[in-house]
């Protein structure tokens, strides 16, 4: 009982992290570009940015929230969650190898995506274990 309470708040809490994080995003484009070590030269720059962050990041915590609505059981919406972190943590391995290294704030967000991955695994095995108790 108390795995699907925390699965639950594991998916609200991913689900309302990718929302807000591309909404902020929307709000202050230059801003979160010079965090990351981008800038737009021009207008097709930061719509480019706004389709390919913005409409990611509110697009999967939407598609979380609305899973679990359908599905009603919290367990797909943990999945894909933990399976876009995982995509997210490949590619930016894939890309510090490719440019010799991760920075100070790449490892910030490694770090970050690992606890996130982390916790989502736990929670899928501990459920697959419940439900495996009474089949």
């Amino acid at each position: 009982m108390k795995i699907n309470v925390l699965g639950k708040v594991y998916i609200t809490l991913m689900s309302v992290y990718f929302v807000i994080s591309g909404f902020n995003a929307l709000l202050d484009i230059d801003s979160k570009l010079a965090r990351i070590g981008l800038s737009a030269i021009d207008s097709d720059g930061k719509i480019s940015f706004i389709l390919i962050y913005c409409s990611l990041m509110i697009g999967i915590g939407v598609s979380i929230a609305l899973l679990y609505y359908f599905s009603k059981t919290w367990g797909y919406s943990a999945l894909l969650a933990s399976i876009i972190i995982a995509s997210f943590i490949s590619f930016r391995l894939v890309g510090a190898y490719m440019v010799g290294g991760l920075s100070n704030t790449q490892l910030s967000f490694l770090g970050v995506e690992l606890l996130e991955l982390a916790i989502g695994i736990f929670l899928l095995y501990k459920s697959s274990k419940l439900n495996q108790n009474y089949a």
